[in-house]
């Protein structure tokens, strides 16, 4: 119960701090402390959200960008569980191909979003891949820690007991790297729309990140501010999806642990 009415004043406290900075926000509109010109109000927010949901153009926009990026998170966290598993399972292959991964890690591929719209054009393969490439590093890294994180001694243990490789691989090494995998796409869902809409801003026709390369153009704050909270929503409902799907799946895990 002490737990249930916690949660609850939890929950308060975030809304009173949402509206307590929005009222302020208007505030300083209103008073004329801060030009609407530099940072819109939620006011003038809430207008141009409601014409551009009523016209049907946020939607499209939107879903042209959740497309690049779902895409792109998909085939990065396939990839990246494939090849973390790849080196963390075999110590050889870890060995050999750490050096370079650690170093593919610290290319900045966003800087790469030029060369990939020469190589592809600016359809959308480009966006898939800007995404793709952000994502695909950092699943593949947690996944290889989380392997590397298993306690030898567990890894011995089975052995002595007889359990054969694949069988320590599924009881024990995959359930290991779990966590690690979640807490990855935790960080990938940004990562993944980061490259979207860079790719946009490189070059495209439509998408949130063209909405907000076209409304800076005319110096319109609240045409950028608009598709910013838009994407602040999606991705935090995303990872809200994510944590109680993890959840569901890492029951399991201590409660200390979580």
């Amino acid at each position: 119960m002490n737990a249930f009415l916690g949660r609850h004043k939890i929950s308060l406290f975030r809304w009173l701090v949402l509206f307590g900075f929005l009222g302020f926000w208007e505030l300083l509109i209103q008073t004329g402390t801060t030009s609407a010109f530099w940072t819109s109000a939620p006011s003038l927010m809430a207008e141009r959200l409601w014409q551009l949901a009523s016209s049907g153009e946020l939607a499209y926009h939107t879903w042209i960008t959740l497309e690049e990026t779902f895409a792109g998170l998909a085939a990065g966290t396939a990839a990246g569980v494939a090849l973390g598993l790849l080196i963390g399972v075999s110590r050889n292959v870890g060995a050999v191909f750490e050096p370079f991964v650690i170093a593919l890690n610290s290319l900045p591929r966003v800087a790469l979003g030029p060369l990939i719209v020469m190589y592809v054009g600016i359809g959308f393969a480009s966006k898939f891949l800007l995404a793709f490439s952000l994502v695909v590093v950092a699943i593949m890294l947690n996944t290889y820690e989380g392997i590397r994180s298993v306690d030898r001694t567990l890894v011995d243990l089975m052995r002595k007991m007889g359990a054969t490789r694949w069988q320590t691989f599924q009881k024990l090494l995959l359930p290991n790297c779990i966590p690690w995998i979640f807490s990855a796409l935790r960080v990938s869902i940004s990562f993944a729309i980061i490259g979207a809409i860079v790719g946009e801003f490189i070059s495209s026709r439509a998408g949130i990140g063209f909405m907000i390369d076209t409304a800076s153009g005319a110096f319109d704050t609240t045409g950028i501010m608009v598709p910013l909270f838009v994407l602040m929503i999606v991705a935090f409902g995303m990872d809200r999806i994510l944590v109680h799907v993890s959840n569901r799946l890492l029951r399991w895990r201590p409660r200390d642990a979580e």
